[in-house]
């Protein structure tokens, strides 16, 4: 098993440092387990209403946490980053991220504007948007964060229902075919986020039905845990790759200094 999202203290909304995850992922069985805590939104001039990433001048210490986690014996530890997507401000971000060498990427979406839609003090906001426009909008920034370049992976590709507020299946299907297309044409890999489970969603990050699709389109997976303490390293794994192995999944992509390779999934 490999779990390619966990993060630490430096995002000020988790707990632990990454030999803290590393060692739990040891004691579950793990082979490899990456890193991949909040990129800085400082430098993509995102300042949310609450702290939710590490500072600039914090990247450093994170290299040289991971670092000294990859030291312990036994398990596979790779660097990676969350990499919010921000309209407008990639091309500027490509500079940036060509400076450090990370494994992998994972492009992700948490704000609308200046809405955070993921943080719990602003789901009340669902109540005030009408949900299909909410939806089109988060989307239509998954696509653009798709296409942008800049990323390996796609985060809980549909975050949006978090709180679970959703609009119809009639009116997701069509999305759902355009970003399996997406995915597949685009290169970039999907990610099964188990931590929806234990959402008001109650589903993993995608839903059977968008997991579905892009397996039909061929996107290659990977799994994670989207773990924000140590002990929630590995969560649901077992039943993940169950569902995964039911729909005829029968490998995952592992990454190194941004290449991806298949391996069996077992």
């Amino acid at each position: 098993m490999i779990d390619y999202h966990v993060h630490t203290y430096l995002c000020r909304h988790a707990l632990g440092e990454p030999r803290d995850y590393v060692d739990v992922a040891l004691k579950k069985g793990l082979k490899e387990i990456g890193i991949a805590d909040h990129f800085p939104l400082e430098l993509m001039g995102i300042t949310p209403k609450a702290k939710v990433s590490m500072d600039a001048d914090e990247l450093e210490l994170y290299f040289r946490m991971v670092r000294e986690a990859s030291r312990t014996g036994g398990i596979t530890v790779k660097t990676g980053i969350e990499l919010d997507y921000a309209p407008g401000k990639m091309e500027k971000l490509a500079t940036v991220l060509k400076d450090y060498p990370f494994d992998y990427i994972i492009g992700s979406v948490h704000f609308m504007g200046d809405w955070d839609f993921t943080h719990p003090y602003s789901a009340g906001e669902f109540e005030k948007r009408p949900i299909e426009e909410v939806y089109e909008q988060y989307f239509t920034l998954v696509c653009g964060a798709c296409r942008s370049g800049l990323i390996d992976i796609i985060g809980h590709i549909d975050v949006v229902k978090k709180f679970n507020y959703r609009p119809s299946e009639k009116f997701l299907q069509p999305w759902y075919e355009k970003l399996a297309k997406l995915l597949r044409e685009t290169g970039v890999c999907l990610e099964l986020n188990t931590s929806g489970l234990d959402m008001p969603a109650g589903e993993f990050y995608p839903a059977p039905a968008l997991l579905s699709r892009c397996i039909d389109e061929g996107v290659n997976i990977v799994l994670g845990s989207d773990a924000h303490t140590p002990e929630d390293v590995g969560r649901h794994f077992p039943l993940a790759m169950d569902m995964l192995r039911e729909m005829g999944v029968r490998e995952t992509v592992v990454f190194s200094r941004r290449k991806g390779v298949l391996q069996p999934l077992e």
